[in-house]
């Protein structure tokens, strides 16, 4: 377990006092982790003994960059929370619970304002982050309080899920924080977008269309020259492939690879696709690296690749 001896306690907050967490807190927060509506949102399910609760802590709190404290009511020793900052992430992550009789007393938000604190000011940090499921809408608002804003989201598969859930992903700078003036470090690019060569428009339309599902986004020229194939049921989320008709001088083709990420089902797309006939170059299995994955051929070349997080 990291050490937390240098981390301060955090005392500020009109109701809470926030302590580095120890291991004599263990005991207290399990009731906290063995809470199953607590941890509905959690990567794991709730903990059955203070045994399972020692070792999780333990393990979060060994993360380089790890940071932990223990909420407690003023005047009390009772546990009724964490906040931690969680280590070894790209960008500076926060996580916080707090027990189910404390909810919705703004308890949660007061907690976290003060490890803010300590973040921007004593820890010199530009920015935080926080990953909350698009369901948890306790957390949500705990965001909205605290300034957060929305930056994105992502799918994150737990070990005791059937499928993908989709994490909301928000973000605070300093200077939004603070109040200043915030200027964005560099240029912001919103999206990327894959532009194959083709030499055959409309029969790589109908491949994507027809054969793999995809959706029509437009068409542009007569006879076609250009064209937008996308996956995804609303704006703004989904993911969108590019076709440019060849110049007629152009005597090969560049080769290429698209990745596309999937979610858990991804035995069933890869049924759906081989049922209607397409060029399999690898079948669907599990790699070393964590990815489920199966690849398949477009009849103008390039190499499809489809995989899920195991």
């Amino acid at each position: 377990m990291t050490e937390q001896t240098s981390l301060p306690k955090l005392t500020d907050a009109p109701r809470l006092n926030l302590i580095p967490t120890m291991a004599d807190h263990f005991n207290g927060l399990h009731a906290l982790f063995s809470d199953a509506e607590t941890m509905r949102f959690m990567p794991t399910l709730p903990h059955q003994n203070v045994e399972e609760t020692q070792k999780h802590l333990e393990h979060d709190m060994s993360h380089s960059g790890a940071q932990h404290w223990t909420i407690f009511l003023k005047n009390s020793d009772e546990p009724i929370g964490l906040v931690n900052m969680l280590g070894e992430t790209a960008v500076p992550g926060m996580g916080y619970l707090i027990k189910r009789n404390y909810w919705g007393q703004g308890l949660a938000a007061e907690a976290c304002r003060q490890v803010m604190r300590f973040q921007f000011e004593h820890e010199g940090i530009d920015r935080i982050e926080l990953w909350i499921n698009e369901n948890n809408r306790g957390s949500l608002r705990v965001a909205e309080k605290l300034g957060f804003k929305l930056k994105g989201q992502l799918l994150q598969k737990y070990n005791y899920e059937d499928n993908h859930h989709v994490m909301q992903v928000f973000g605070l700078w300093k200077e939004e924080w603070s109040g200043d003036k915030y200027t964005a470090p560099k240029p912001r690019i919103h999206g990327l977008e894959p532009v194959l060569i083709v030499r055959d428009m409309d029969a790589t339309i109908n491949f994507y269309t027809e054969i793999l599902g995809f959706d029509l986004d437009f068409t542009y020229g007569e006879p076609i020259n250009h064209a937008a194939v996308s996956w995804g049921d609303w704006s703004g989320g989904k993911v969108t492939v590019q076709l440019s008709l060849a110049p007629q001088d152009c005597e090969a083709l560049p080769y290429s690879q698209l990745y596309f990420f999937t979610d858990a089902r991804i035995d069933e797309l890869f049924q759906s696709f081989t049922a209607k006939g397409v060029e399999v170059v690898s079948e669907v299995k599990d790699f070393p690296w964590g990815m489920r994955e199966f690849a398949i051929r477009d009849p103008e070349g390039p190499l499809l690749r489809f995989g899920t997080h195991i």
